[in-house]
């Protein structure tokens, strides 16, 4: 599971810190949508339970969405990392 998820989170990483390459404003542009989906891959391959989450996510495509999106997959990958 943590290797997915850390691929995630580098991605989320990307496009939060490039915010002028991939948002338009506040919200995803194209090529962030791209980096977006690649992240979500990656989220669905070893969270499925995530699924509706990644929906809201894809829905509203906004930086504070993402945000805590990002914040969850890293709690999601702590709380992981005990259970091993």
């Amino acid at each position: 599971m943590k290797r997915a998820l850390e691929d995630a989170i580098r991605l989320l990483d990307i496009l939060l810190e490039d915010r002028d390459s991939y948002f338009s404003g506040d919200y995803l542009n194209s090529e962030g949508r791209k980096l977006f989906e690649e992240a979500a891959r990656s989220i669905l391959k070893e969270a499925p339970f995530l699924k509706r989450r990644i929906s809201r996510v894809r829905r509203k495509g906004d930086y504070n969405t993402i945000l805590s999106l990002r914040e969850d997959l890293l709690i999601l990958m702590l709380e992981g990392g005990r259970d091993e």
